[in-house]
């Protein structure tokens, strides 16, 4: 259990966490246990000097004893050394895991990112939002605190070992017995390690379901006001969180619970021992007096090992969800490896070929048998019914998603895997609802071309019939537009993200019903300034009101899931 655990905290280290950094450590935890070890041994002979009793002490300890000096300044001097090497490797070894930890968490974050990022539509779209937001609202959180857990617990068992090893120096039987009794004790824990376990899939699952109730709520703030449905998602979020805070209190129950039961055992075998040490072993003042101050400070390292044991357990779930989200995204990634860079040309004709395509094998294909050819420069208007297919069209024609059967040919080159990314920078897109950041008008525009000139933007907005608002707002493009462009009309956030899309100089434009949710005002403005864009490169739109957009070069509706020509005389 535990090694399936190191397994996935391992694998999901990133590159900047190599074996080398980690000998590092491990040699900084050693020293700082050995260090640990010798200035606590060093109270043997300090004690003897002092006058109290030593034992004969025989091996490595009776060796390393007559290598120290006869006398207390001596030793004193030895013991200060030992001291300051002690807490000199400590520091180095606080901050070599305080980086470790750090650059842990980054790499991590950054990874998930990256993966979710570069995973394919075709996988994304199956996905929740709010699951991707669960990972970083909690289980990479999770996970860091795993993976310090995992960075605490050797220097605190190489500390442990090494007051054994003292323990044994000077005592071997009383220690012998003490290190069977623990052994014992450990065993009989044993079962707190699973029920962490289980307790730590719960919180995984709570968390989830708390997520997914706060996205789902933020995204719908509108119409829960509207419908004055409020109260409901109160009560759905509260059952979520004192589903996933039940779960944390009976962990940290269970986590008390285990150190009271250690403390009295402890505490028990300690007087157990120390009784047998006096009055059967008789041990010496000094032997005594040292192994009470040995197994004083062992016990604490043994209840932190075991609390450390259950709490990173605890978080091992997040660990494996964390590791088959990044596992999942990467094996649908998008293919770039061998991507080409840039952007893709085209200069004469994209064509689709018998194009199959479906979501889902057993609902069988959304759109079979199309064939459609778009010249360059040209307008294409696409209508159909509400779930036509319409909008998968869109995706293929842009390499959102590949088809399950036939080819898609741009001047005659197959779009396969490796040209996808390099094509759909060349294409603009934009959807039936505008989606704008809580930024200014230039932030907005800018995000689809960084390098983008002041000049450039005030054109494509005059382009998208927005120069005249641009002009009565007092910041001009430093507007913010608000959350999702709340303080911009309806039609406003159509038109800025329209030029958003144009600012991109795309090859292609693909329009998805860019004007349902408008007045037919807005409506009409927005068609308008789409037909004058026919000759300056090429587009795709589709619309419930074809007869809208005069002058295209062909108007095409789908009718179950075929491609059929419209009235190529459209009346307004």
């Amino acid at each position: 259990m535990l090694l399936a655990d190191l397994k996935a905290a391992w694998h999901l280290r990133g590159p900047s966490i190599g074996p080398r950094r980690l000998a590092y450590v491990a040699v900084l935890i050693l020293l700082a246990g050995v260090s640990d070890g010798i200035g606590l041994m060093l109270l043997v002979p300090l004690l003897s000097s002092l006058g109290a009793p030593m034992p004969a002490l025989t091996g490595v300890a009776g060796w390393l004893f007559a290598l120290l000096p006869g006398t207390l300044t001596g030793l004193l001097l030895v013991f200060l050394a030992v001291a300051v090497l002690r807490a000199v490797v400590d520091r180095l070894q606080s901050n070599a895991v305080a980086r470790l930890r750090f650059d842990y968490a980054v790499d991590l974050k950054t990874r998930t990112y990256a993966a979710i990022a570069n995973a394919s539509w075709s996988y994304l779209r199956r996905k929740r939002a709010a699951d991707f937001h669960a990972l970083f609202a909690s289980e990479i959180d999770r996970v860091e605190h795993g993976v310090q857990l995992l960075l605490e617990v050797p220097a605190r068992l190489v500390i442990f070992l090494a007051h054994i090893a003292i323990g044994i120096a000077i005592a071997p039987a009383f220690s012998a017995l003490a290190i069977a009794l623990g052994l014992c004790l450990m065993w009989g824990l044993r079962r707190r390690l699973i029920e962490s376990r289980r307790l730590g899939d719960i919180v995984s699952e709570a968390s989830l379901h708390v997520n997914r109730e706060i996205t789902e709520f933020l995204q719908a703030l509108k119409l829960t006001k509207a419908y004055g449905a409020e109260a409901q998602h109160v009560r759905a979020f509260s059952d979520a969180v004192q589903q996933a805070e039940g779960a944390s209190l009976v962990s940290r129950r269970l986590l008390a619970n285990t150190e009271l039961i250690l403390e009295i055992a402890t505490a028990v075998v300690l007087a157990a021992l120390l009784w047998l040490a006096a009055g059967w072993l008789e041990l010496p003042l000094a032997s005594l007096l040292v192994l009470i101050l040995v197994f004083q400070r062992i016990m604490p390292k043994f209840q932190e090992i075991q609390g450390m044991a259950q709490e990173f357990v605890h978080s091992s779930s997040a660990f494996r969800i964390v590791a088959e989200t990044i596992a999942e995204c990467d094996a649908a990634a998008d293919r770039t490896g061998l991507a080409q860079p840039g952007v893709l040309a085209f200069d004469r004709e994209l064509r689709l070929e018998g194009v199959d395509f479906g979501y889902d094998t057993a609902a069988g294909d959304v759109l079979r048998g199309i064939d459609l050819a778009l010249p360059a420069g040209s307008l294409t208007v696409l209508s159909g019914v509400s779930g036509a297919g319409k909008s998968t069209l869109l995706d293929l024609v842009g390499g959102l998603i590949a088809p399950s059967a036939g080819r898609i040919l741009i001047d005659g080159v197959e779009l396969k895997a490796d040209l996808a990314p390099a094509w759909r920078r060349s294409v603009g897109y934009m959807a039936q609802e505008a989606f704008l950041f809580h930024d200014s008008i230039r932030a907005n525009l800018a995000w689809a071309d960084p390098a983008a000139s002041d000049a450039r933007m005030l054109e494509v907005l005059r382009m998208a019939g927005l120069a005249e608002l641009l002009r009565g707002l007092p910041r001009g493009l430093d507007t913010v537009v608000g959350d999702r462009g709340t303080s911009l009309s309806g039609g406003e956030r159509q038109r800025l993200a329209l030029a958003r899309t144009l600012l991109r100089g795309p090859r292609l434009i693909l329009l998805d019903e860019p004007a349902s949710a408008l007045d037919s005002q807005n409506e009409d403005r927005i068609l308008e300034t789409i037909a004058g864009l026919q000759g300056r490169t090429t587009i795709m739109v589709v619309t419930h009101r074809p007869a809208a957009i005069a002058g295209a070069d062909r108007y095409l509706a789908l009718v179950d899931g075929r491609l059929v020509d419209a009235d190529s005389t459209p009346k307004r």
